[in-house]
């Protein structure tokens, strides 16, 4: 097993993990969801916050980027902005 795939097994079980079992998502939304994640993990997120913002549909991903890249918010004042 590869980092690579390392990772993307964490994130799909960090991802099935925060899942409610009541939600019906179609496969597009799941893929966007661990896409977010991702994003989110990219930028200094931790796992717990990233997979709230990335569940968070209000959330704008540009600006969650922002805040940590842009404009320097550590990424727990960032989620705490965005949430």
């Amino acid at each position: 097993m590869t980092p690579a795939d390392d990772l993307d097994l964490q994130i799909g079980l960090a991802i099935l993990d925060t899942l409610d079992p009541n939600d019906e998502l179609t496969r597009e939304e799941l893929d966007l969801l661990a896409w977010r994640f991702e994003q989110l993990l990219g930028h200094g997120y931790g796992v717990e916050e990233a997979m709230e913002i990335a569940r968070a549909r209000h959330v704008d991903l540009e600006l969650a980027r922002s805040l940590t890249q842009k404009f320097g918010c550590s990424p727990e004042l960032a989620a705490r902005i965005l949430l």
